[in-house]
């Protein structure tokens, strides 16, 4: 954008008028004083935690070229997902274990015509889960919350008939639908394999976004909550960690918390965690939470603060491994905060459990890795017929890198 002098004033202008709008938002009176004695009473600090006793966790992260280039009226994407494991040391704070052999790798054609893309979509759906679409809707519980919520019988055959699976040129669809399961895919085969884990994260919500629709559901929505059953039957703690609780107001709690921990005004408060209420369990509702689905349909959510250095975050659990392991043991309740507390002691991530920054570095694929991949992958189909001047990489073509 050329920026004259009269584009700088009309964007200063229509800065000035969103800004009211935002901070209209921001003051809005959302919670009155009952609630905030809930809020009160419900947060729960736990102490500094600095020692363990041994135990495992994972962290799980995505990665990938989304898409690497087009052919066509084809579009090839790369998607990668990587598995870390700790294990707590005494001496050393954290261990990386052995857990995974490779980070997932899986090059996709997906061609435009809809009867080939889907063939496609099956095989990459199937390669980055480790299990065929079919047994994963089949073995998940998300169909039963889906019947739950629409009042509606499903069959595994018809959800399977009636995945959205977006057309290759709907790039953003296409890459949030393969990296998710990417990362889920990988969290699978971390929950499934031979080394005992307590603990295995991901960077994310258990938000399901299509269980509410009568028909459409989104393939990764039924790899999530495979991920659940299969972490309950081994007694493993599933959890979604987001960075972006996406609540307002949130100084409001962080006073809460301030007073709950009998912290003098303006200090910051660390090491409390609050359950947010729990629909047919709780008798408040959380009003910051107005018009968000919060917690996820089948989830449990909280909200916590390790350190001060890092803000508030949001964590996601299956309801049924909370019902059987924390409902009724608030003493198991607070080790999961201190776990994690004790985990977030690496100064490369302080604040926030290491196991998922490692794995962030690990799956992340570099401009250098995302080249070299464009050109392994035009070189073999070049020699094996196709021509070279029809691969197109949009964004470097027009400068948009």
């Amino acid at each position: 954008m050329a920026y004259t002098v009269h584009i700088r004033e009309m964007a200063r202008r229509k800065i000035a008028v969103m800004a009211k709008d935002m901070s209209r938002w921001e003051t809005k009176e959302r919670i009155d004083d009952e609630e905030a004695d809930f809020i009160r009473k419900g947060i729960r600090g736990f102490a500094h935690t600095t020692t363990a006793e041994p135990f495992n966790m994972g962290g799980v992260d995505g990665s990938g070229d989304y898409p690497s280039f087009s052919y066509a009226d084809s579009f090839v994407y790369v998607a990668s997902a990587s598995g870390t494991m700790y294990r707590t040391d005494a001496t050393h704070g954290l261990v990386e274990v052995k857990a995974l052999e490779e980070p997932a790798l899986e090059f996709i054609w997906l061609p435009e015509n809809t009867d080939e893309a889907m063939i496609r979509w099956l095989a990459a759906l199937e390669a980055l889960a480790g299990c065929p679409p079919l047994e994963v809707i089949q073995q998940s519980d998300y169909r039963e919350l889906k019947n739950r919520m629409t009042h509606q019988g499903h069959t595994a055959v018809k959800l399977l008939a009636d995945l959205i699976l977006p057309r290759a040129s709907d790039t953003a669809n296409v890459g949030i639908q393969l990296r998710s399961t990417a990362e889920l895919g990988a969290a699978l085969r971390l929950i499934t394999g031979k080394t005992v884990c307590r603990y295995i994260l991901m960077d994310t919500t258990f938000s399901l976004p299509m269980v509410t629709r009568r028909e459409l559901s989104l393939f990764f929505e039924h790899l999530k909550r495979l991920c659940c059953v299969e972490a309950r039957a081994r007694d493993i703690g599933f959890f979604a960690l987001s960075k972006s609780h996406g609540l307002p107001t949130m100084e409001l709690i962080e006073g809460f918390a301030s007073d709950a921990l009998g912290l003098i005004a303006g200090k910051v408060a660390e090491h409390w965690f609050i359950r947010l209420p729990v629909p047919g369990v709780d008798a408040w509702k959380f009003s910051l939470a107005e018009g968000r689905s919060l917690p996820p349909v089948g989830a449990v959510s909280y909200l916590f603060r390790l350190h001060r250095n890092i803000p508030v975050l949001r964590l996601d659990m299956d309801r049924e491994f909370w019902e059987s392991r924390l409902q009724n043991d608030p003493v198991a309740e607070a080790k999961v905060f201190a776990d994690l507390d004790y985990c977030g002691h690496d100064q490369r991530a302080y604040g926030y459990p290491y196991p998922i920054k490692a794995c962030h570095d690990r799956a992340r694929l570099s401009a250098g890795e995302r080249a070299a991949l464009k050109k392994q992958i035009m070189d073999a189909a070049v020699a094996a017929g196709m021509k070279r001047h029809l691969f197109r990489d949009v964004s470097a073509a027009t400068g948009h890198l």
